[in-house]
């Protein structure tokens, strides 16, 4: 995201401009579809490109649906990442991804999302349906400030232990991480 462009309503890939739309609720419903494992992904693959009224020639949807995941969204495994140069033309250091663990699940976490975008911005999600675009979303998300309960419950479980912890303060935040754990993460490793 940047202040200085307009939010992305199109995209380019191999020649062709394809209209997208980013409302948070559209890439929710695409980020369900694409994980709902019942269903093949030949199956999957449109109903994608549908929940973001992406239209394309079915030979080109899965490279499509691919580039939409790594560069638009950006939920690829990071390999595809710009290189970043400062004034002088010299490659810039990347930042180590601080967390490897995911810290929000948009389905557990949907209460604590909504109540905190209402505690810290007024913001009515259910009003901001078909409106509010991704980008958006994810910035207000990362910007909770700390009295809101989605960014202590982010914070316990990103939380490791120190050496100037105490036993008890680690006991007790392990206690908090087990009561915060994402569900999700708890059947995948079963």
């Amino acid at each position: 995201m940047k202040l200085n462009e307009r939010l992305l309503n199109s995209f380019e890939y191999n020649g062709k401009t394809y209209a997208i739309n980013l409302s948070f609720d559209k890439v929710l419903d695409f980020q369900d579809i694409h994980g709902h494992d019942e269903l093949d992904i030949e199956d999957r693959i449109p109903l994608m490109l549908y929940a973001l009224d992406v239209e394309c020639e079915e030979s080109e949807q899965a490279f499509v649906v691919d580039y939409i995941l790594k560069n638009v969204l950006q939920l690829g495994n990071g390999a595809d990442e710009e290189e970043a140069y400062d004034l002088l033309g010299n490659p810039l250091p990347k930042a180590p991804r601080q967390y490897k663990e995911p810290t929000v699940d948009f389905v557990e976490d949907a209460e604590l999302i909504y109540a905190s975008f209402r505690q810290a911005y007024g913001i009515n999600l259910s009003k901001e349906l078909g409106r509010l675009h991704w980008y958006e979303f994810i910035a207000l998300l990362n910007g909770l400030p700390d009295g809101t309960i989605m960014h202590q419950v982010r914070s316990i479980r990103e939380w490791t232990p120190s050496k100037h912890d105490s036993s008890e303060y680690k006991k007790q935040m392990r206690k908090l991480q087990k009561a915060w754990s994402l569900k999700g993460k708890q059947r995948k490793g079963e």
